[in-house]
């Protein structure tokens, strides 16, 4: 608002209530208003100041500098900044001659005092809800008392900052006790009366001292009323205030918590939870998808989620699923291998929602590993596979090593005949037969081999040291490897290695992994056995520096070999084996080496 309009609301609010006292169809004595008008003049007056003087709530200090300075322009002259006690004594023309004729009037109303003390307290005796606010008689003489004191500087001034300050602050102690706004009006009307009393005895023969000290003494309590409402509206507009902010707090610390419960559900969660803006960058990543994949959330954080959970190809069809997903579509439960860092493999079953659209758009993916779920499944294969190729074997081994052990009964009696003789055509046909004998003896290995692949005899298990098996192993393969220029390492803790298990049946496993290692390494092969932590199981690695099998070849399968005049028995004999014991053995190829994993139970203590 102008300084102009500001002004001119002043000067239109003072003449309305001007009229509105004046319209009465019978007007009370020269100076003398009813409570009805001082009421209605009084609220009229306060809204039309709070409006002048701007949207900026409450004043504090003695000058009212917490409420912008009022800058009026009446008849075109701009007046100083005026202060909020300032503005609303010009409102209501309190001036000098006010002061003046009410410290005049102070010698005739202070016997008084005390009688209005009393009265005043009476009468919010007969009113419950006023009367309830006290704590006791002790405290209503009092307060009599601070009420003598108030009058005495209701009329003696001096009607400064300080005199104001002091008129808020018992304004604001009427809120804090909780004293109802309207007996505040009431109240001031009880002083009214009972004072104009005074003035009325005081100057009854003097007509003019009568008219100034009435249109005094209602200009000082018309400021009292403005003080009050003012503080009574400041008050009411910070208990409101507090009580939001109390509020907002109680919705702050409720989301808080709320937020704490979903983050302690996602974060304990035994699943992956990944959720991605709608570019694809990951937002969210609970600790179990740090765990799996082996990258720490910060990283992963803001990371494309294809590219961050998937490698290769499974990363394109992961993107594209997404993609789906976020346009409405229902995408099915789907199984990718999971991108990890040295970590080994592992296969998670996805499970992805969209909320939102748009920019807004969230995708979450909810993801179970089941790598050991497909491991069971395969082995569940691979147990039914080798229980039809047990009775297969059961037939073959009878119907060949009937026909094997006839014909080698029969070639060594026809070596016996050819040793006999000493013309050169017998000693060629003896080393045909000699070959023909080898040939038998490994088909017959063969024969041994594939029964014992697919009917394995019967576990003779005991508690073991691993670490005397790797010894021995490596010791019994150590002059084999010197030969071929290949060095033996072997690795090992100085606690046991304790596991329940048939220790030649593991002997077999070794000699066939590191015999194998010697067969592909250059230089060099490793065997290193230790403590799984918190798994609760033994590993033993072997390791070589060879080319290491084709991708697309499994050697864990019967008669899979990449060995020139390889059976294709010895691994699927050592996965057997293994599994056997309740273990399981895979391998890995990492920054140019094979490394054949096995583990195995950890020995109860």
């Amino acid at each position: 608002m102008t300084s102009v309009a500001c002004g001119r609301r002043v000067r239109s609010a003072a003449r309305a209530a001007a009229t509105s006292c004046d319209s009465r169809a019978v007007a009370p004595p020269a100076g003398v208003r009813t409570d009805a008008q001082i009421m209605r003049h009084a609220r009229m007056f306060a809204q039309i100041l709070h409006e002048t003087a701007g949207a900026s709530p409450g004043f504090r200090t003695a000058n009212g500098s917490s409420r912008p300075p009022i800058l009026c322009d009446i008849h075109g002259v701009t007046a100083p900044p005026m202060t909020f006690w300032e503005e609303i004594q010009r409102y209501v023309r309190f001036d000098d001659d006010d002061r003046a004729a009410l410290r005049a009037l102070l010698p005739h109303a202070r016997p008084h005092f005390r009688a209005i003390a009393e009265e005043f307290y009476a009468r919010l005796r007969e009113h419950p809800a006023a009367f309830r606010v006290f704590s006791g008689e002790a405290q209503i003489e009092r307060l009599k008392g601070t009420l003598v004191q108030w009058l005495e500087s209701l009329l003696a001034g001096p009607w400064d900052g300080d005199y104001f300050e002091q008129r808020a602050r018992i304004g604001r102690v009427h809120v804090r006790v909780g004293l109802p706004q309207r007996y505040m009006f009431t109240a001031m009307s009880v002083i009214r009366a009972h004072l104009g009393d005074v003035v009325r005895n005081a100057y009854a023969t003097a007509p003019d001292a009568l008219g100034d000290a009435m249109r005094a003494l209602e200009h000082v309590l018309d400021l009292e009323l403005a003080v009050m409402l003012e503080t009574y509206r400041e008050e009411y507009v910070e208990r409101v205030q507090r009580l939001e902010r109390h509020a907002l707090a109680q919705l702050e610390d409720e989301l808080a918590r709320s937020e704490a419960r979903y983050m302690s559900i996602v974060e304990s969660s035994a699943g992956l939870v990944v959720a991605a803006d709608a570019d694809g960058r990951i937002v969210l990543f609970n600790s179990t998808a740090e765990r799996a994949t082996g990258i720490d959330r910060s990283e992963a954080l803001g990371a494309d989620i294809a590219a961050t959970l998937c490698a290769g190809q499974a990363a394109d069809r992961f993107r594209a699923r997404v993609a789906d997903s976020a346009t409405g579509r229902r995408v099915p439960p789907f199984d990718e291998q999971l991108a990890t860092r040295d970590l080994g493999t592992r296969w998670v079953r996805w499970h992805l929602a969209t909320v939102g659209r748009g920019a807004d758009a969230i995708t979450s993916a909810l993801g179970i590993d089941v790598t050991e779920e497909r491991n069971l499944a395969r082995r569940a294969r691979r147990a039914e596979q080798l229980a039809s190729l047990g009775t297969l074997a059961a037939g073959l081994a009878h119907e060949i090593r009937n026909p094997l052990n006839a014909a080698n009964l029969q070639l060594m009696l026809v070596e016996r005949r050819l040793a006999k003789l000493d013309a050169e055509p017998a000693r060629a046909a003896l080393d045909a037969a000699r070959a023909v004998r080898d040939e038998l003896a490994r088909l017959s290995g063969l024969v041994h081999d594939f029964l014992s692949f697919a009917r394995p005899a019967e576990l003779r298990v005991a508690e073991a040291d691993l670490r005397g098996t790797v010894r021995a192993v490596c010791d019994l393969l150590a002059p084999q490897a010197a030969e071929r220029g290949i060095q033996i390492a072997a690795t090992l803790p100085d606690e046991p290695l304790r596991v329940r298990c048939d220790e030649e049946r593991i002997k077999q496993v070794l000699l066939n992994l590191v015999g194998n290692a010697m067969d592909a390494a250059r230089t060099f092969v490793a065997v290193e056995a230790v403590e799984s932590p918190g798994d609760a199981e033994v590993v033993v690695r072997v390791v070589d520096d060879g080319a290491g099998p084709p991708d697309d070849v499994n050697i864990f399968e019967p008669f899979a070999t990449t060995k020139e005049g390889g059976t294709g028995l010895g691994l699927p004999i050592v996965h057997r084996i293994v599994t056997d014991h309740g273990g399981t053995v895979d391998v890995t190829r990492e920054r140019e080496r094979t490394i054949f994993a096995v583990r195995l139970p950890r020995a109860e203590s």
